[in-house]
């Protein structure tokens, strides 16, 4: 069976709503890719009680419990102290952890003294296996509960809250432990359908799921650019033959292994063929281009954009006629197809997107509502011009009709390469 494992986020400012938990998502994720998925997830304030109460939570339920936050040096900073008394473990200070704290202060803070407080993170519990801050002051920790515990030999795993020092450390230090401690391990494997929706992922899925019974776990994700679908299995042979049916089942509609967005498969269709893209937004603001340039090495394709939000910018930039604008209006077919020919001029490129749609809450006039969107798309010598009506948020909105705009472009590369 395989070892369980909890995890505690620990916060005031969780619980505010201050401050999104995106912790959990980052440790979730790296401990899918180790084929565990966690049995429990507790958030708590900076407060004794509840720290202590989700810690018995979790330690009878889980081998190992894996905390984030309460490691730094203020005062609400109270974590390791607790669960140190927990355990029945004194507190001394490391002097590695102390001399790291020292260089991080002074490498930011160089004309400034430290404040002793900075040096209660160099105080850890006796025994505890120290784990290198590399991006902050905070060092992680790893102790064990005594073999007299209520909850013999459990491992407690605890992190610093900030995701910029957190990420670093479980890819550094914390999976490479777990690696070597879990001894029993699933098989999991996750899939980026793109361009259908969740319900339609989950019925071709079925008969695959009936033939593996509950050999076979199946799990699926909604985001605003794919379905995640995720496989788990304890059997190497059930996971083989699920990979090869899911290729099959969504040969079209799967994403490249290495491409974790649509922005990302794009970068590579095109990087591939040493192609380059421009991009006309409207509705989008600049979303498309965002989610290109947030991936490193997208100057090798991104060749530029730009965000005509206004029909006299959309005249003066692409070119756009204004008598289309008046006949038609800026969210037609007639206005998206005029934008994308008009790149060609503005920003020469092998592939091209235009978009422009009512992304709401207001701008729905009679025959054009919100969530309506036209998205001219070019690739080599042709041009799609295709509508999208999309429901939801003004953000959810805006994120779709990208991804849309992304996956016809796709469509467009692979079948030219299946028409070569």
């Amino acid at each position: 069976m395989s070892e369980k494992i909890a995890v505690i986020c620990i916060g005031d400012e969780l619980l505010k709503g201050a401050v999104v938990n995106t912790n959990l998502s980052s440790i979730g994720v790296r401990l899918l890719a180790l084929g565990v998925v966690p049995v429990s997830s507790v958030e708590v304030p900076d407060r004794r009680e509840d720290i202590l109460a989700a810690l018995e939570f979790s330690l009878a339920r889980a081998d190992i419990v894996i905390t984030s936050g309460g490691l730094g040096p203020t005062a609400d900073d109270v974590t390791k102290e607790y669960i140190a008394e927990r355990c029945g473990m004194r507190l001394e200070e490391d002097g590695a952890a102390a001399l790291n704290i020292m260089k991080h202060w002074k490498m930011r803070h160089p004309s400034e003294e430290i404040p002793p407080r900075v040096f209660n993170q160099a105080l850890v519990p006796h025994g505890a296996k120290i784990l290198q801050n590399d991006c902050g002051t905070a060092p992680g920790l790893i102790v064990r509960t005594p073999e007299t515990d209520e909850y013999p030999n459990r491992t407690i795993i605890m992190l610093p809250g900030p995701p910029n020092e957190l990420c670093p450390m479980m890819d550094a230090s914390v999976v490479p432990f777990l690696k070597k401690t879990l001894k029993h391990f699933t098989f999991t494997r996750e899939f980026h359908v793109a361009g259908l929706g969740e319900n339609i992922v989950e019925e071709r899925m079925l008969p695959v799921i009936a033939r593996f019974h509950s050999m076979l776990s199946v799990a699926y994700c909604a985001t605003a650019q794919f379905v995640r679908l995720f496989l788990t299995t304890e059997s190497p042979e059930v996971m083989e033959s699920a990979i090869q049916s899911v290729q099959e089942l969504f040969a079209v509609e799967l994403l490249s292994d290495d491409a974790d967005s649509l922005s990302h498969e794009i970068l590579h269709l095109l990087g591939e063929r040493d192609e380059t893209l421009a991009l006309a937004e409207s509705c989008t603001g600049g979303l498309a281009a965002k989610l290109l340039t947030d991936i490193p090495g997208s100057s090798a394709v991104f060749a530029g954009g730009v965000v005509t939000y206004s029909d006299a910018s959309k005249t003066s930039l692409l070119g756009v006629p204004a008598d289309v604008l008046r006949k038609h209006g800026a969210v037609s077919k007639e206005t998206a197809r005029a934008m994308v020919d008009g790149l060609a001029n503005a920003i020469p490129s092998d592939a091209a997107i235009a978009l422009t749609g009512i992304a709401g809450p207001g701008g729905a006039t009679v025959g054009k509502p919100v969530g309506l969107v036209y998205a001219g798309i070019r690739y080599r010598d042709k041009t799609e011009v295709f509508e999208l009506r999309l429901r939801r948020t003004r953000e959810q909105i805006r994120e779709r009709a990208v991804a849309g705009a992304f996956f016809r472009l796709r469509a467009m590369i692979l079948a030219a390469e299946n028409e070569a």
